[in-house]
């Protein structure tokens, strides 16, 4: 074999792996990219309007845990309000929404980056087991919020015990 072809064959190996890491990053961060569906915005010195220049989509990076009685769902939802966030369970889907509205501290100025994501959003997580949602806490501090929700009575195992004869 020619040095030539070992070294496309080298390259053909590495852009196979460069390819199969790009897919699985993609497919992994996928479901944490949030669209962001734009609202009211103050505009800017320049006429613009914050929202315009703002990307239409934020990373809201969650984990799901699943425990011996409960599901743990904490999600990173930075710059919002406890008040400003809606919390439900649908069909075994926790759906968490809410707006992050612009908040502008100095009215002169003009923005030249702008990569925070603002408006309305909705993220859907797949629960791993059906839930009692009567008896769901949540709590957000530190822009993370923390959902915590007992398993369904009926899912729960149990010990059976096996008699000898």
């Amino acid at each position: 074999m020619s040095t030539l072809q070992q070294l496309r064959e080298g390259m053909d190996r590495a852009l196979e792996g460069l390819q199969a890491g790009w897919r699985a990053l993609t497919q992994r961060a996928a479901s944490a990219v949030t669209r962001f569906l734009p609202g009211e915005a103050p505009v800017d010195d320049d006429g613009r309007s914050l929202m315009s220049t703002s990307p239409g989509w934020g990373v809201l990076a969650a984990e799901v845990r699943e425990e011996e009685e409960e599901i743990c769902v904490r999600l990173e939802v930075p710059g919002m309000e406890a008040d400003q966030l809606d919390i439900q369970v649908l069909d075994r889907i926790l759906v968490v929404s809410g707006e992050r509205r612009v908040a502008r501290e100095e009215r002169r100025g003009r923005y030249h980056v702008t990569e925070r994501a603002y408006g309305r959003f909705e993220r859907a997580l797949p629960l791993p087991t059906e839930v009692d949602e009567s008896r769901a806490l949540a709590d957000y501090r530190n822009g993370v919020l923390t959902v915590r929700i007992p398993k369904h009575p009926r899912v729960s195992s149990r010990r059976i015990p096996v008699r000898g004869g």
